[in-house]
């Protein structure tokens, strides 16, 4: 068993909850963050963010979810009419179930008054994760929904909560709210790897020179893929409690509830880069993908959903991926590409 030290955090202003962090042995010196940014001798430092050129919208997603194409799972939530609206129970946050006239279902969190929700962030972060090639954050889309779609039909049984709906979420003086609609997954269970037991379990796996158990590798190797994008979208959330979930028969994991992150922090939070170098493997082409994100090809793949970062949250988003190149680098340098680039 390697010796990994704990630390327990109090998550104060950032994340409103505390959380249990365990420190890797592995983690970047000041020195190698102070060299983030720094133009070679001669050089002048460069904005890559400025004078962006203009960006063409073509299509805006790639891929399946689930089986179904994203386009199609897109086009059903962002346009077809409300017909239900169930208040989700159990968060801390404002979100809705919706039922569209065509029997699809989204989760919808409007633009509210709580602070760790941010509905244009989990665009964001479904758009990045299309972007580097994984499939793990539900299709999500901006929309503008009608206080009458939500309050005006809710059941019988939930008509107590129009007042705090009412309280919580920002109308404008037409009644509409803007928020962002995700796909529903019909059925979706804890996977219990946030569990201290757990974390336990697969930091040792995780480790360069141990086995990962082949009835857990596909597993492991979404885990891992999570830790990127939860360093990159700067989701100190994730293992906070019911932030992991995944399909009943345990093969897929769902990069859900992403609404509180993209905070303007280069080296991310601490509980983030805590929990990503908890790993030392990772996936090949998905660090090749993380080489070759660049101002630009984030703005292409935004296009269709206009302002979900700032200027300022895209200069955080390429920081923190210059954080972990490094990471994931000096690992290579110690053991090796085999050994680090162990999943497809």
């Amino acid at each position: 068993m390697r010796l990994w030290g704990l630390l327990l955090l109090e998550l104060a202003a950032a994340g409103g909850a505390s959380g249990l962090v365990f420190f890797g042995a592995h983690r970047l010196g000041a020195s190698q963050a102070e060299a983030h940014g720094r133009p070679a001798d001669g050089e002048r430092a460069r904005d890559p963010l400025a004078d962006p050129p203009p960006v063409e919208i073509t299509r805006t997603a790639a891929g399946t979810f689930m089986g179904m194409e994203d386009e199609l799972l897109l086009g059903h939530i962002r346009t077809q009419p409300v017909v239900e609206a169930k208040l989700n129970r159990g968060g801390s946050s404002i979100s809705f179930r919706v039922t569209f006239a065509d029997g699809t279902r989204a989760a919808f969190k409007p633009v509210q008054t709580n602070p760790q929700t941010v509905p244009r962030k989990e665009v964001a972060a479904y758009r990045l994760n299309r972007l580097l090639g994984l499939n793990g954050v539900p299709p999500a889309a901006s929309r503008t929904i009608h206080r009458d779609d939500l309050v005006g039909k809710l059941p019988l049984d939930q008509q107590w909560a129009a007042t705090r709906i009412d309280a919580e979420t920002l109308f404008d003086d037409e009644g509409f709210t803007r928020g962002e609609v995700s796909y529903w997954i019909p059925v979706i269970v804890d996977s219990h790897l946030d569990a201290t037991d757990s974390v336990l379990e697969w930091m040792e796996w995780m480790a360069v020179g141990n086995q990962i158990p082949p009835e857990k590798f596909e597993q492991m190797a979404q885990l891992s893929s999570l830790l990127v994008l939860d360093m990159l979208t700067n989701n100190s959330d994730r293992f906070s409690g019911g932030n992991l979930m995944q399909s009943p028969d345990g093969r897929t994991l769902y990069y859900m509830d992403n609404t509180f992150g993209f905070q303007v922090e280069p080296e991310g939070h601490v509980k983030c880069r805590a929990y990503l170098t908890h790993s030392q493997k990772f996936s090949r082409r998905l660090i090749g993908e993380l080489r070759k994100l660049d101002a630009p090809s984030v703005r292409r793949a935004f296009a269709a959903d206009p302002g979900v970062l700032t200027h300022d949250e895209i200069g955080a988003l390429l920081a923190r991926r210059d954080w972990t190149l490094r990471y994931v680098d000096g690992l290579i340098d110690k053991y090796g590409a085999d050994r680090v680039l162990v999943f497809p």
